[in-house]
Protein backbone atom coordinates (compact mmCIF):
# COMPACT_ATOMS: atom_id res chain seq x y z
CA UNK A 1 0.00 0.00 0.00
CA UNK A 2 2.78 2.40 0.77
CA UNK A 3 3.95 2.04 -2.62
CA UNK A 4 0.89 2.25 -4.16
CA UNK A 5 0.52 6.11 -2.05
CA UNK A 6 4.32 7.22 -3.31
CA UNK A 7 3.33 6.02 -6.96
CA UNK A 8 0.24 8.16 -6.97
CA UNK A 9 2.31 11.11 -5.04
CA UNK A 10 1.95 13.05 -8.39
CA UNK A 11 -1.74 12.20 -9.15
CA UNK A 12 -2.86 13.11 -5.40
CA UNK A 13 -1.01 16.29 -5.84
CA UNK A 14 -2.89 17.52 -8.44
CA UNK A 15 -6.29 15.97 -6.85
CA UNK A 16 -5.70 18.08 -3.77
CA UNK A 17 -5.44 21.17 -6.15
CA UNK A 18 -9.15 20.58 -7.57
CA UNK A 19 -10.30 19.76 -4.10
CA UNK A 20 -9.09 23.18 -2.72
CA UNK A 21 -9.57 25.29 -5.61
CA UNK A 22 -13.15 24.40 -5.87
CA UNK A 23 -14.01 23.41 -1.97
CA UNK A 24 -17.17 25.84 -2.33
CA UNK A 25 -19.05 23.67 -4.43
CA UNK A 26 -17.90 19.93 -3.58
CA UNK A 27 -16.72 19.99 0.26
CA UNK A 28 -18.72 18.53 2.97
CA UNK A 29 -18.81 17.32 6.02
CA UNK A 30 -18.85 13.66 6.13
CA UNK A 31 -21.32 11.33 7.76
CA UNK A 32 -21.03 9.68 11.26
CA UNK A 33 -20.47 6.24 9.39
CA UNK A 34 -17.36 7.38 6.79
CA UNK A 35 -15.60 9.80 8.94
CA UNK A 36 -12.62 8.01 10.20
CA UNK A 37 -12.84 4.59 7.84
CA UNK A 38 -9.59 3.66 6.17
CA UNK A 39 -10.93 5.21 2.67
CA UNK A 40 -11.82 8.56 4.37
CA UNK A 41 -8.33 8.80 5.38
CA UNK A 42 -7.54 7.61 2.02
CA UNK A 43 -9.06 10.64 0.56
CA UNK A 44 -7.64 13.11 3.19
CA UNK A 45 -3.88 12.22 2.20
CA UNK A 46 -5.03 12.54 -1.38
CA UNK A 47 -6.48 15.66 -0.74
CA UNK A 48 -3.36 16.92 1.76
CA UNK A 49 -0.78 15.54 0.08
CA UNK A 50 1.56 16.60 3.56
CA UNK A 51 -0.03 13.93 5.17
CA UNK A 52 1.97 11.46 3.41
CA UNK A 53 5.00 13.06 5.05
CA UNK A 54 4.23 11.77 8.45
CA UNK A 55 3.89 8.45 7.43
CA UNK A 56 8.03 8.13 7.80
CA UNK A 57 9.73 6.72 10.48
CA UNK A 58 12.19 9.97 11.11
CA UNK A 59 8.90 11.47 12.14
CA UNK A 60 9.60 13.34 15.73
CA UNK A 61 7.00 12.12 18.25
CA UNK A 62 6.00 13.21 21.16
CA UNK A 63 7.23 10.72 24.16
CA UNK A 64 3.89 11.30 26.46
CA UNK A 65 2.03 8.25 26.87
CA UNK A 66 2.23 4.32 25.65
CA UNK A 67 4.71 3.67 22.68
CA UNK A 68 2.40 0.48 22.14
CA UNK A 69 1.00 -0.20 18.60
CA UNK A 70 -2.88 -1.86 17.84
CA UNK A 71 -4.00 -3.55 14.98
CA UNK A 72 -6.55 -0.90 14.02
CA UNK A 73 -4.54 1.76 13.31
CA UNK A 74 -4.37 3.65 10.10
CA UNK A 75 -0.91 4.34 9.41
CA UNK A 76 -0.06 0.32 9.80
CA UNK A 77 -2.82 -0.51 7.63
CA UNK A 78 -1.52 1.84 5.50
CA UNK A 79 2.14 1.19 5.15
CA UNK A 80 2.53 -1.59 7.16
CA UNK A 81 3.96 0.36 9.93
CA UNK A 82 2.29 2.43 12.84
CA UNK A 83 3.31 5.76 12.60
CA UNK A 84 1.96 7.78 15.91
CA UNK A 85 1.86 11.41 14.81
CA UNK A 86 0.13 10.29 11.55
CA UNK A 87 -2.60 8.57 13.99
CA UNK A 88 -2.81 11.89 16.34
CA UNK A 89 -3.25 14.01 13.58
CA UNK A 90 -6.17 12.29 11.34
CA UNK A 91 -7.60 11.70 14.98
CA UNK A 92 -7.90 15.59 15.53
CA UNK A 93 -9.78 15.43 11.97
CA UNK A 94 -12.08 13.40 13.47
CA UNK A 95 -12.80 14.82 16.19
CA UNK A 96 -13.26 18.20 14.86
CA UNK A 97 -15.71 16.78 12.77
CA UNK A 98 -17.58 14.61 16.43
CA UNK A 99 -17.33 18.54 18.08
CA UNK A 100 -18.97 20.01 15.11
CA UNK A 101 -21.39 17.39 14.81
CA UNK A 102 -22.69 17.72 18.31
CA UNK A 103 -24.95 14.49 18.13
CA UNK A 104 -25.69 11.99 21.15
CA UNK A 105 -23.68 9.52 17.94
CA UNK A 106 -20.84 11.92 18.42
CA UNK A 107 -20.76 12.52 21.88
CA UNK A 108 -20.83 8.77 22.17
CA UNK A 109 -17.89 7.92 20.30
CA UNK A 110 -15.80 10.89 20.79
CA UNK A 111 -15.77 9.49 24.67
CA UNK A 112 -15.75 5.90 24.16
CA UNK A 113 -12.27 5.61 25.78
CA UNK A 114 -12.57 7.93 28.90
CA UNK A 115 -13.25 5.95 32.16
CA UNK A 116 -16.73 6.65 33.85
CA UNK A 117 -15.08 8.97 36.09
CA UNK A 118 -13.30 11.13 34.44
CA UNK A 119 -15.71 11.12 31.50
CA UNK A 120 -16.87 14.71 29.42
CA UNK A 121 -20.14 15.05 30.25
CA UNK A 122 -22.96 15.56 27.74
CA UNK A 123 -23.78 18.93 28.53
CA UNK A 124 -19.84 19.65 28.40
CA UNK A 125 -19.71 18.76 24.87
CA UNK A 126 -22.52 20.23 23.92
CA UNK A 127 -20.95 23.60 24.95
CA UNK A 128 -17.58 22.01 23.25
CA UNK A 129 -20.10 21.88 20.07
CA UNK A 130 -21.56 25.28 20.49
CA UNK A 131 -18.36 26.86 20.72
CA UNK A 132 -17.06 25.57 17.50
CA UNK A 133 -20.42 26.51 15.70
CA UNK A 134 -19.49 29.80 16.50
CA UNK A 135 -16.39 29.92 14.52
CA UNK A 136 -17.30 27.32 12.03
CA UNK A 137 -20.72 29.17 11.61
CA UNK A 138 -22.14 26.09 9.11
CA UNK A 139 -19.71 26.93 6.90
CA UNK A 140 -17.87 23.93 4.78
CA UNK A 141 -15.08 26.02 4.41
CA UNK A 142 -14.51 27.04 7.63
CA UNK A 143 -13.75 23.65 8.53
CA UNK A 144 -11.96 23.12 5.80
CA UNK A 145 -9.59 25.78 7.01
CA UNK A 146 -9.65 24.17 10.48
CA UNK A 147 -8.34 20.97 8.89
CA UNK A 148 -5.53 22.51 7.14
CA UNK A 149 -5.07 24.30 10.56
CA UNK A 150 -4.39 21.24 12.48
CA UNK A 151 -2.43 19.29 9.52
CA UNK A 152 0.18 21.98 9.28
CA UNK A 153 0.42 22.22 12.93
CA UNK A 154 2.49 18.44 12.75
CA UNK A 155 4.92 19.72 9.52
CA UNK A 156 7.55 20.98 11.63
CA UNK A 157 7.93 17.29 13.23
CA UNK A 158 8.38 15.68 9.43
CA UNK A 159 11.87 15.41 7.80
CA UNK A 160 10.33 16.35 4.60
CA UNK A 161 9.52 19.75 5.82
CA UNK A 162 12.25 20.15 7.28
CA UNK A 163 14.97 19.46 3.91
CA UNK A 164 12.47 21.31 2.18
CA UNK A 165 12.84 24.47 4.08
CA UNK A 166 16.51 23.72 4.52
CA UNK A 167 17.16 25.32 1.15
CA UNK A 168 15.57 28.44 1.88
CA UNK A 169 18.32 28.78 4.66
CA UNK A 170 15.52 27.51 7.82
CA UNK A 171 17.35 25.40 10.42
CA UNK A 172 14.66 26.02 13.42
CA UNK A 173 14.53 22.88 15.49
CA UNK A 174 11.42 23.92 17.19
CA UNK A 175 8.60 22.64 15.29
CA UNK A 176 6.16 25.28 16.10
CA UNK A 177 9.22 28.28 15.22
CA UNK A 178 9.52 26.56 12.77
CA UNK A 179 6.51 26.42 10.73
CA UNK A 180 6.04 30.45 11.14
CA UNK A 181 9.42 30.84 9.99
CA UNK A 182 8.00 28.74 6.89
CA UNK A 183 4.71 30.61 6.22
CA UNK A 184 7.00 34.00 6.64
CA UNK A 185 9.81 32.62 3.95
CA UNK A 186 8.89 29.20 1.96
CA UNK A 187 5.03 28.89 2.44
CA UNK A 188 5.31 27.27 -1.02
CA UNK A 189 6.64 24.10 0.33
CA UNK A 190 3.31 23.65 1.22
CA UNK A 191 1.42 22.83 -1.30
CA UNK A 192 -1.94 23.01 0.74
CA UNK A 193 -1.49 25.93 2.03
CA UNK A 194 -0.41 27.70 -1.30
CA UNK A 195 -4.09 26.29 -2.76
CA UNK A 196 -5.78 28.65 -0.08
CA UNK A 197 -6.97 32.28 -1.23
CA UNK A 198 -5.03 34.85 -0.15
CA UNK A 199 -7.66 35.71 2.26
CA UNK A 200 -7.60 32.33 3.83
CA UNK A 201 -3.63 32.13 3.89
CA UNK A 202 -4.07 35.56 5.65
CA UNK A 203 -6.44 33.87 8.47
CA UNK A 204 -4.30 30.76 8.72
CA UNK A 205 -1.06 33.29 9.55
CA UNK A 206 -2.75 35.48 11.62
CA UNK A 207 -2.44 33.65 14.90
CA UNK A 208 0.66 31.83 14.28
CA UNK A 209 3.38 32.38 16.47
CA UNK A 210 1.80 34.94 18.87
CA UNK A 211 1.28 32.19 21.61
CA UNK A 212 2.00 28.20 22.58
CA UNK A 213 -1.83 27.79 23.84
CA UNK A 214 -0.27 24.11 25.40
CA UNK A 215 2.92 25.89 26.65
CA UNK A 216 0.12 28.03 28.57
CA UNK A 217 -2.54 25.46 29.56
CA UNK A 218 0.89 23.69 31.46
CA UNK A 219 1.93 27.01 32.41
CA UNK A 220 5.51 25.76 30.81
CA UNK A 221 6.81 29.56 31.05
CA UNK A 222 6.34 32.60 32.53
CA UNK A 223 4.31 35.77 31.93
CA UNK A 224 6.78 36.13 28.61
CA UNK A 225 4.89 33.68 27.24
CA UNK A 226 1.73 35.83 26.22
CA UNK A 227 4.12 38.74 25.67
CA UNK A 228 3.63 38.32 21.88
CA UNK A 229 0.26 38.08 22.11
CA UNK A 230 -0.69 41.17 23.92
CA UNK A 231 1.54 42.99 21.49
CA UNK A 232 -0.50 41.98 18.73
CA UNK A 233 -3.72 42.73 19.47
CA UNK A 234 -6.27 40.15 17.94
CA UNK A 235 -7.36 39.59 21.35
CA UNK A 236 -9.05 43.34 21.26
CA UNK A 237 -9.30 43.78 17.71
CA UNK A 238 -10.14 40.80 16.16
CA UNK A 239 -11.14 37.55 19.02
CA UNK A 240 -12.98 35.58 16.63
CA UNK A 241 -9.84 35.19 14.95
CA UNK A 242 -8.30 34.18 18.03
CA UNK A 243 -11.06 31.54 18.49
CA UNK A 244 -10.42 30.02 15.47
CA UNK A 245 -7.32 28.88 16.84
CA UNK A 246 -8.26 27.61 20.15
CA UNK A 247 -10.90 25.53 18.61
CA UNK A 248 -7.74 24.26 16.00
CA UNK A 249 -5.92 23.86 19.54
CA UNK A 250 -9.13 21.77 21.28
CA UNK A 251 -9.21 19.01 18.50
CA UNK A 252 -5.20 18.85 18.79
CA UNK A 253 -5.19 18.18 22.21
CA UNK A 254 -8.68 15.56 21.89
CA UNK A 255 -6.04 13.58 19.78
CA UNK A 256 -2.94 13.68 21.94
CA UNK A 257 -3.21 9.87 22.61
CA UNK A 258 -4.47 8.84 19.07
CA UNK A 259 -1.31 6.82 18.74
CA UNK A 260 -2.34 4.28 21.26
CA UNK A 261 -5.68 4.07 19.85
CA UNK A 262 -7.55 5.95 17.34
CA UNK A 263 -10.80 5.34 17.89
CA UNK A 264 -11.54 8.01 20.26
CA UNK A 265 -10.89 10.82 22.16
CA UNK A 266 -9.02 9.78 25.56
CA UNK A 267 -7.81 13.17 26.32
CA UNK A 268 -10.75 15.71 26.07
CA UNK A 269 -12.35 14.94 29.72
CA UNK A 270 -14.25 17.07 32.03
CA UNK A 271 -11.49 18.45 33.58
CA UNK A 272 -9.17 18.91 30.41
CA UNK A 273 -12.30 20.73 28.62
CA UNK A 274 -12.70 22.92 31.96
CA UNK A 275 -8.85 23.34 31.88
CA UNK A 276 -9.12 24.84 28.30
CA UNK A 277 -11.65 27.08 28.54
CA UNK A 278 -10.22 28.42 32.02
CA UNK A 279 -7.05 29.21 29.73
CA UNK A 280 -9.45 30.93 27.19
CA UNK A 281 -10.92 33.02 29.74
CA UNK A 282 -8.08 34.14 30.95
CA UNK A 283 -6.29 34.83 27.41
CA UNK A 284 -9.37 37.12 26.68
CA UNK A 285 -8.85 38.90 29.82
CA UNK A 286 -5.46 39.66 28.60
CA UNK A 287 -7.55 42.26 25.90
CA UNK A 288 -7.49 44.64 28.57
CA UNK A 289 -4.98 43.49 31.64
CA UNK A 290 -1.06 42.55 31.70
CA UNK A 291 0.30 39.35 31.14
CA UNK A 292 1.13 38.69 34.85
CA UNK A 293 -2.77 39.69 35.78
CA UNK A 294 -4.05 37.17 33.31
CA UNK A 295 -1.49 34.42 33.77
CA UNK A 296 -1.89 35.33 37.76
CA UNK A 297 -6.04 34.94 36.55
CA UNK A 298 -5.01 31.44 35.39
CA UNK A 299 -3.10 30.29 38.01
CA UNK A 300 -5.35 31.39 40.53
CA UNK A 301 -8.25 29.25 39.08
CA UNK A 302 -6.27 26.08 39.23
CA UNK A 303 -5.07 26.88 43.21
CA UNK A 304 -8.91 27.42 43.78
CA UNK A 305 -10.06 23.79 41.82
CA UNK A 306 -7.18 22.28 44.05
CA UNK A 307 -7.92 24.45 47.60
CA UNK A 308 -4.74 25.92 48.01
CA UNK A 309 -4.58 29.15 49.88
CA UNK A 310 -4.15 32.30 47.12
CA UNK A 311 -2.28 34.15 49.54
CA UNK A 312 -0.21 31.56 50.73
CA UNK A 313 3.79 32.19 49.40
CA UNK A 314 3.51 28.71 47.14
CA UNK A 315 -0.11 28.99 45.97
CA UNK A 316 1.25 30.08 42.54
CA UNK A 317 4.31 27.82 42.62
CA UNK A 318 2.11 24.30 43.10
CA UNK A 319 -0.67 25.77 40.39
CA UNK A 320 2.06 25.73 38.08
CA UNK A 321 3.30 22.19 39.01
CA UNK A 322 -0.46 20.74 38.90
CA UNK A 323 -0.48 22.11 35.50
CA UNK A 324 2.19 20.64 34.52
CA UNK A 325 1.01 16.92 36.05
CA UNK A 326 -2.32 17.57 35.28
CA UNK A 327 -4.10 17.87 38.87
CA UNK A 328 -7.76 19.01 39.46
CA UNK A 329 -8.93 17.79 42.93
CA UNK A 330 -8.74 19.07 46.48
CA UNK A 331 -7.55 15.59 47.32
CA UNK A 332 -5.04 16.00 44.67
CA UNK A 333 -4.07 19.32 46.16
CA UNK A 334 -3.71 18.19 49.51
CA UNK A 335 -1.06 15.80 48.01
CA UNK A 336 0.57 18.19 46.36
CA UNK A 337 1.28 20.24 48.98
CA UNK A 338 2.05 17.52 51.86
CA UNK A 339 4.69 16.34 48.62
CA UNK A 340 6.22 19.74 48.34
CA UNK A 341 6.57 20.21 51.88
CA UNK A 342 8.15 16.79 52.12
CA UNK A 343 10.97 18.42 50.30
CA UNK A 344 14.36 18.77 51.48
CA UNK A 345 14.90 22.90 51.87
CA UNK A 346 17.46 22.23 48.74
CA UNK A 347 14.81 21.05 47.05
CA UNK A 348 12.20 23.62 47.24
CA UNK A 349 15.14 26.21 47.19
CA UNK A 350 15.89 24.64 44.13
CA UNK A 351 12.15 24.36 42.26
CA UNK A 352 11.17 27.53 43.53
CA UNK A 353 13.98 29.81 41.71
CA UNK A 354 13.98 27.56 38.45
CA UNK A 355 9.78 27.59 38.31
CA UNK A 356 8.58 30.35 40.08
CA UNK A 357 5.59 31.21 37.65
CA UNK A 358 5.43 35.03 37.77
CA UNK A 359 9.06 35.37 36.55
CA UNK A 360 9.96 36.91 33.54
CA UNK A 361 12.30 35.03 31.64
CA UNK A 362 13.94 36.41 28.35
CA UNK A 363 14.62 32.77 26.56
CA UNK A 364 12.65 30.22 24.94
CA UNK A 365 10.30 28.08 26.79
CA UNK A 366 11.82 24.69 27.82
CA UNK A 367 9.47 22.34 25.93
CA UNK A 368 8.23 18.39 27.18
CA UNK A 369 8.51 19.33 30.97
CA UNK A 370 4.68 17.81 31.00
CA UNK A 371 5.10 14.89 29.36
CA UNK A 372 8.47 14.17 31.81
CA UNK A 373 6.06 14.56 34.86
CA UNK A 374 2.83 12.73 33.04
CA UNK A 375 5.41 9.90 32.50
CA UNK A 376 6.72 9.68 35.46
CA UNK A 377 3.43 9.50 37.10
CA UNK A 378 2.11 6.84 35.15
CA UNK A 379 4.73 4.45 35.74
CA UNK A 380 4.80 5.21 39.62
CA UNK A 381 1.06 4.28 39.31
CA UNK A 382 1.01 1.19 36.98
CA UNK A 383 3.50 0.38 40.10
CA UNK A 384 0.76 0.03 42.18
CA UNK A 385 1.87 3.24 44.51
CA UNK A 386 -0.94 5.63 45.97
CA UNK A 387 -1.77 8.61 44.33
CA UNK A 388 -0.42 10.72 46.83
CA UNK A 389 2.62 8.29 46.63
CA UNK A 390 3.27 9.08 43.10
CA UNK A 391 2.69 13.22 42.94
CA UNK A 392 5.36 13.28 46.18
CA UNK A 393 8.26 11.10 43.47
CA UNK A 394 7.14 12.78 40.93
CA UNK A 395 8.07 16.09 42.56
CA UNK A 396 11.17 14.58 44.65
CA UNK A 397 12.75 12.94 41.52
CA UNK A 398 11.31 14.20 38.50
CA UNK A 399 11.00 18.19 39.06
CA UNK A 400 13.85 17.81 41.12
CA UNK A 401 16.13 16.35 38.65
CA UNK A 402 14.12 18.90 35.73
CA UNK A 403 15.18 22.17 38.32
CA UNK A 404 18.40 21.01 38.63
CA UNK A 405 19.22 20.63 34.65
CA UNK A 406 17.61 24.28 33.73
CA UNK A 407 19.62 25.51 37.06
CA UNK A 408 22.57 24.49 35.52
CA UNK A 409 22.08 25.16 31.81
CA UNK A 410 21.22 28.59 33.20
CA UNK A 411 24.13 29.26 35.14
CA UNK A 412 26.43 27.93 32.55
CA UNK A 413 27.49 24.65 34.04
CA UNK A 414 25.78 22.04 31.59
CA UNK A 415 27.73 20.86 28.94
CA UNK A 416 26.09 23.27 26.66
CA UNK A 417 26.36 27.15 27.06
CA UNK A 418 23.05 28.75 28.22
CA UNK A 419 21.52 30.43 24.64
CA UNK A 420 18.01 32.42 25.22
CA UNK A 421 17.73 31.93 21.78
CA UNK A 422 17.43 27.99 21.75
CA UNK A 423 14.62 26.17 23.03
CA UNK A 424 15.59 23.27 25.51
CA UNK A 425 13.58 20.37 24.66
CA UNK A 426 12.92 17.62 27.12
CA UNK A 427 10.92 15.18 24.61
CA UNK A 428 13.61 12.42 24.30
CA UNK A 429 14.12 12.85 28.39
CA UNK A 430 10.13 11.60 28.84
CA UNK A 431 10.64 8.71 26.92
CA UNK A 432 13.69 7.97 28.45
CA UNK A 433 12.02 8.24 31.72
CA UNK A 434 8.53 6.07 30.95
CA UNK A 435 10.84 3.10 29.74
CA UNK A 436 13.46 3.61 32.64
CA UNK A 437 11.64 5.40 35.37
CA UNK A 438 15.06 5.18 38.15
CA UNK A 439 17.01 7.07 35.76
CA UNK A 440 15.08 10.20 37.28
CA UNK A 441 16.94 9.15 40.66
CA UNK A 442 20.28 10.54 40.23
CA UNK A 443 21.45 10.55 36.39
CA UNK A 444 23.40 12.57 34.64
CA UNK A 445 22.44 14.82 31.21
CA UNK A 446 23.35 15.94 28.07
CA UNK A 447 22.49 19.00 25.54
CA UNK A 448 22.82 18.71 22.06
CA UNK A 449 23.07 21.21 19.65
CA UNK A 450 19.12 21.31 18.74
CA UNK A 451 18.75 21.79 22.38
CA UNK A 452 17.65 17.91 23.29
CA UNK A 453 18.26 17.18 26.61
CA UNK A 454 19.20 13.80 26.84
CA UNK A 455 19.58 11.89 30.25
CA UNK A 456 22.73 9.54 30.47
CA UNK A 457 25.29 7.58 33.05
CA UNK A 458 24.31 7.77 36.63
CA UNK A 459 25.66 9.69 39.29
CA UNK A 460 25.87 11.10 42.72
CA UNK A 461 22.69 13.09 43.67
CA UNK A 462 23.47 16.64 44.04
CA UNK A 463 20.29 17.83 45.75
CA UNK A 464 19.89 15.27 48.90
Amino acid sequence: MRNNLLKNKVFFSFFSLVCLWFSSSIYASPNLEELGSLEWVKSKIATYPELEWLLDKNVQHTQEGKAEQFSHSWSKKLTGFHYPEFERTILSLVCLYLIADGSDIAYDRFTNLQPATEKLTRDSFQKLNSFAQSIIQNDPQQLQLLEINLILGDMGKTKTAHEKALKYGITEADHDLFLDECLEKCPEIFITFQSLTPEQQKKIKKAKGLVHLGHVTHVEGGPEILTQLKKSGILEDNPQDFDFEMLTHICDVSAARGHEDNTSSKVMTENVLKTLFAVKEALHYLANHTEHEALKKYLATRAEWLGLDKDSNIAYLLARVSAMIRLYTKEDGTALQHAFQKLNPSQKALIASEYDPLIYRKERTPTYVPAVLVNLMGTYTKQKLSRKMAIHKSLENGLTLISHILHDYRDNRANHPYDPNLTLSFNKAAGQLRDTPALAENASFMIDTQGNVELKSFMEKKYK
